[in-house]
């Protein structure tokens, strides 16, 4: 396989958005392999500073009636929270596939015997290939992504 494009950044706590790379294939191929990973999907332990953190940034009117949550409540919260990154794929502004599991290591594989859960199988693969990043959700600052796009040449 040959690698066609590589990148890597990071996007902070809160972070809410996409991210999009495109990169214009010279030649056709007749497979492709987007490749994503990150790191910090989940808080590696809950301190009282993540719990603090969760009970103050819960809305009153998502709060219990007549109650705070009680401390063990929002180690439970803070444990289920996670970032959420999906990746979507077009070629020449036409989606092809997209992977909405929640790994941390991912691919999006496109080849005449196999294709990715979530893509279009594509009798060929040319032009304008558009690699879109979905944040959905960043719970820690310094969260570092890679993106790698290799195939094969016709």
């Amino acid at each position: 396989m040959k690698k066609f494009f590589s990148c890597s950044g990071t996007v902070n706590e809160g972070f809410v958005g996409q991210i999009a790379y495109s990169v214009c294939l010279e030649k056709p191929c007749k497979s492709l392999d987007i490749h994503f990973r990150f790191d910090k999907r989940i808080y590696p332990e809950i301190t009282e500073e993540i719990v603090n953190k969760i009970n103050s940034q819960i809305p009153d009117d998502c709060r219990p009636i007549g109650r705070d949550y009680t401390h063990d409540e929002l180690e439970v919260i803070a444990s289920e929270a996670k970032t959420e990154i999906q990746v979507i794929a077009m070629m020449n502004d036409e989606f092809i596939g997209g992977v909405h599991k929640q790994l941390p290591d991912r691919h999006l594989v496109f080849s005449p015997e196999f294709t990715s859960e979530g893509c279009i199988p594509q009798k060929l693969l040319h032009g304008n290939i558009r690699i879109i990043l979905i944040v959905f959700e960043c719970i820690m600052d310094d969260t570092d992504y890679t993106v790698e796009l290799s195939g094969e040449e016709v």
